[in-house]
Formats: structure tokens, C-alpha cells, sequence
């Protein structure tokens, strides 16, 4: 990525993650090009780990795929 485009995304990140009940998926929320079949992979996932945290009675996080690289 450019310089300029790590910063914004820099930035982007650390908002997302200072918000609560919110989670941030797909190609918009996660700054990233998907195809399609990685895109319902990811949001089934994310849907199982939401329940999973609903149930359990903890945060839901603010990414579940990290837009920085990690997972």
C-alpha cells in the first residue's frame, strides 16, 4: 500500500477499534478488495463468532479479520 493510503488505514483502525457494539466487516469495513466467496466465508464466521460472544456475555470485537494483516 502507499504511504499515505497505511496512515488513513493507521487511523481508520484505531477508531474503529475505540467504538463498542460495533463490528466492522466486508471489503468497506475491513479496507480490503474480497471476492465475493471470501466475503460470505468471512461474514458466516463473524455471524458464528457474534453468537458465540452474545452467548458467552463478551464483547463482540471490532474486526474479526484485521484489516493491518493480523487475524
Amino acid at each position: 500500500r502507499l504511504v499515505e493510503e497505511k496512515e488513513q488505514l493507521l487511523r481508520y483502525v484505531e477508531r474503529a477499534r475505540a467504538e463498542r457494539n460495533v463490528t466492522f466487516l466486508g471489503r468497506l469495513g475491513t479496507y480490503r478488495y474480497l471476492d465475493m466467496d471470501v466475503t460470505i466465508h468471512e461474514a458466516l464466521a463473524a455471524a458464528n463468532g457474534m453468537r458465540e460472544a452474545m452467548g458467552a456475555g463478551t464483547p463482540i470485537p471490532s474486526f474479526f479479520v484485521d484489516p493491518l494483516g493480523g487475524s
